[in-house]
């Protein structure tokens, strides 16, 4: 049977392995492009390098401030215990519960849903918060809120909101560039003239498009496996 040291030794592998494999995409499909547009591969060198750098800043950002943006996407709110019964009951029960886990408090966030739903996101178990909907709140009873709790709590513990994290946010800057390329595409960007723009099929960008609309659900696919297996 799995320890607790083993699965959060085994999800900051996942972890770091998902961030090669985000940086080796990137840097392989940007040395694609580079090619593409100047004809040669010491046209690339360039692409290559700013590729790199793009890579190592995306990582950044996922992994300091990926959790902020789930939230924020999600339109969390900070608790206010004051606010009602239920959100100073969703208080306690995550001081109890962490009291019993001994592990550091993390950051509550409710959802204004009436969808049954809670998830916990961040790094480690320092910068860790948990989101819950009002739906849930308004719903479930203080023992049926404790497991949902407990089980978001546990994530937290094996460090498997480290992966998700990673995987939303990386996901997300992917199909970012993807959007990015489409658009550069369809204006007719590289070194292409923006004589006849739609007529004209030599947009040496419209490659990187292709491959990225490929790449990206695949990566999207390999990366929520990931997160299926630690849920």
């Amino acid at each position: 049977m799995a320890t607790f040291y083993d699965l959060a030794a085994a999800n900051r592998r996942k972890s770091y392995l998902l961030v090669l494999l985000v940086v080796a995409i990137i840097a392989a499909l940007a040395t694609s492009a580079g090619i593409a547009m100047t004809g040669s591969v010491e046209g690339a060198f360039p692409c290559a390098f700013i590729s790199f750098g793009l890579g190592f800043a995306l990582t950044l950002g996922a992994w300091f401030g990926g959790d902020r943006a789930v939230l924020r996407a999600a339109g969390a709110k900070p608790l206010d215990p004051n606010a009602g019964a239920e959100e100073l009951q969703l208080s306690n029960i995550v001081d109890e519960l962490c009291l019993a886990a001994d592990l550091p408090r993390p950051k509550v966030y409710t959802i204004d849903d009436t969808a049954l739903n809670a998830f916990a996101t961040g790094r480690d178990p320092q910068h860790a918060s948990i989101a819950v909907t009002t739906g849930l709140l308004e719903k479930m009873n203080r023992v049926e809120l404790e497991g949902v709790i407990a089980h978001e709590l546990s994530h937290v513990r094996n460090y498997d909101i480290l992966v998700s994290t990673l995987a939303v946010t990386m996901v997300g800057a992917i199909a970012l560039l993807t959007d990015i390329t489409l658009r550069m595409m369809w204006w007719n960007g590289g070194r292409a003239s923006r004589d006849g723009d739609r007529e004209n099929g030599s947009n040496p960008l419209a490659y990187l498009g292709i491959i990225l609309l490929v790449v990206s659900p695949l990566v999207a696919r390999l990366m929520q496996a990931a997160i299926s297996r630690n849920r």
